[in-house]
């Protein structure tokens, strides 16, 4: 049987997802998916540098062959897509709009599973009673639905690490044992309260007529009349979870590698590869520098819209230390796995920062994992009202059980965004492709796409197998810079922010090396057709006069 979340999920992802046109986000949605896939399977198609032997400067040692001149893409997640166009071609379907359609079918279980583990993991972190509002902030998280469903690599990461968070044995949550008698039938006054030191906040009294004040429901969704029993079995658990994890990691990465050889007939090691390139040469600085506030000021605001005010109260009361936390912060729910995993997300979005390239979407992995902490927020201004037993929608709200403002935030603001989004915006960039997919234009025997580098998705959307070339956006391979550089004037003057910092073009050739050895006056500059041409005509030479393969 399909679990209930799951389920809800399918339908809720489904409808959103499927009915809407394709609109374009970043290439590789298309260049580390789709492209790859459909050159294994069609034999066509254009492939990255990523996915090509890197050039190796010094001798052939394991080091330059395995990871120095490796290959940056690991195959595991284009192999789904290999299966997909494979079927399609079995059945003779490869020639209709199921070639690009089909694929869309594989993000919506990517989303729908990655909603499915936000709803186990807050039920084991937080209990049973905030499952509901779980999954509720993961279906209405605009960057979720924006994003999940499309074939970029953090869809695949960002299920797999909220998977690898429930599956890994955090601390769960303690049960609260509660005893309380009553002196009336009316139930309006407590006798005995005795709660857990863990949960102080379950249950507030008045202390002059020892009447209830304010009922935490989620944390008394805890109770359970055997704490110990509970405790042993957890720790049994951890001790399991901890073998089956190290097990895991060692057959994920023996089959990855397995994998990556059936499909390219060679040894590498794809992650080695990553690190050596983007942190250690500093490649991935060539694609845009930000700065190591970046995803405080940038990734986290967009990713967690419009959830600001509630997460960063969740966040801070469980990341903060006890002492230092104000009355208020002190108050939230803080479970020791919510706490643990807030010190591990603080710490792993740090380490992230210190790069020189960062996107938005790098932070998506931990977005499921974000959301909880929104949920003791919820928790401490929620007000249960006997009006939700009468109306559907007040119901609803309350089996969420997130106060009226929040919920109606989260439900109805990112609207008119993923509309958007998901309906006008690039939407041209991948109807272009299908346009001459279908024939609207006439025959395509050859093609040219003179745009901004992989602006539009290619052989995996034209399906059609021409001669063609577009602009690409290859980064400066190789270890070495080249002996002379012939440049307009112009060029020298422009600022770049490189390695954090805003510096000169000319400035960065005299960093490099570089000097002028010749220049040519080339007209005036106010009559040059292109600004891009005035300047003159210059010559730099690389100081030490040797030339290098680039």
């Amino acid at each position: 049987m399909v679990p209930g979340p799951l389920l809800v999920s399918l339908i809720v992802r489904s409808l959103h997802v499927l009915p809407l046109p394709h609109t374009y986000f970043q290439p590789d949605e298309f260049y580390q998916a789709f492209e790859p896939a459909h050159r294994h399977v069609f034999g066509y198609g254009f492939v990255t540098w990523e996915w090509k032997d890197l050039p190796v400067v010094g001798g052939e040692t394991w080091w330059n062959q395995l990871v120095v001149g490796g290959r940056m893409r690991s195959w595991i997640w284009p192999s789904a897509f290999v299966g997909l166009y494979k079927l399609l071609q079995l059945l003779g379907l490869d020639q209709t709009g199921l070639i690009t359609f089909a694929p869309r079918l594989i993000g919506v279980l990517v989303a729908c599973l990655t909603d499915l583990y936000t709803y186990r993991l807050s039920s084991k972190l937080l209990g049973p009673g905030s499952t509901a509002a779980a999954l509720f902030l993961s279906l209405t998280s605009l960057f979720n639905a924006h994003l999940l469903p499309r074939a970029l690599s953090t869809s695949p990461e960002t299920l797999l690490t909220i998977m690898a968070l429930y599956y890994f044995p955090l601390p769960k949550t303690h049960s609260l044992s509660t005893s309380v008698n009553y002196e009336n039938s009316q139930a309006a006054a407590l006798k005995e309260v005795k709660v857990r030191p863990e949960h102080p906040n379950a249950i507030e009294l008045n202390k002059s007529s020892s009447s209830v004040t304010k009922l935490n429901y989620i944390v008394m969704d805890r109770i359970s009349p055997s704490v110990f029993s509970e405790t042993n079995a957890g720790l049994a658990s951890a001790i399991k979870a901890t073998a089956i994890a190290t097990i895991s990691g060692a057959a994920t990465v023996g089959a990855s590698t397995a994998l990556d050889y059936l499909m390219t007939g060679r040894l590498y090691f794809p992650a080695l590869t990553f690190v050596h390139q983007n942190v250690l040469r500093n490649i991935s600085s060539f694609y845009g520098s930000t700065n190591q506030l970046y995803h405080l000021t940038q990734s986290l605001p967009i990713l967690l819209f419009p959830l600001w005010w509630w997460w960063a109260q969740g966040f801070l009361a469980s990341l903060i230390p006890d002492k230092m936390l104000p009355k208020r912060l002190a108050s939230l729910d803080r479970p020791e796995g919510l706490r643990l995993l807030a010190r591990a997300i603080a710490f792993s979005i740090a380490t992230l920062s210190l790069s020189p390239h960062s996107e938005w979407r790098f932070l998506h992995p931990f977005l499921p994992s974000l959301l909880l902490f929104s949920i003791p927020a919820f928790a401490a201004s929620y007000v249960p009202t006997v009006y939700g037993a009468y109306r559907i929608r007040w119901s609803f709200r309350q089996f969420t059980r997130i106060p009226s403002r929040p919920f109606h935030l989260a439900l109805l603001a990112p609207f008119i965004p993923y509309l958007y989004l998901n309906t006008l915006h690039g939407k041209a960039q991948v109807q272009v492709m299908e346009a001459l997919r279908r024939g609207d234009v006439g025959t395509v025997s050859s093609l040219v796409s003179l745009t901004p580098c992989h602006s539009t998705p290619w052989m995996s959307a034209l399906h059609t197998d021409v001669d063609g070339w577009f602009l690409t956006c290859e980064p400066p391979l190789g270890q070495s810079y080249p002996s002379h550089i012939i440049l307009f004037g112009e060029v020298l003057s422009r600022q770049e922010v490189i390695d954090g910092n805003d510096t000169s073009f000319k400035e960065e050739l005299h960093r490099l090396g570089y000097s002028q050895a010749w220049y040519g006056w080339n007209g005036f500059d106010m009559l040059q057709d292109e600004a891009e041409r005035r300047g003159g005509v210059h010559v730099w030479r690389r100081n030490n006069g040797t030339e290098a393969a680039t």
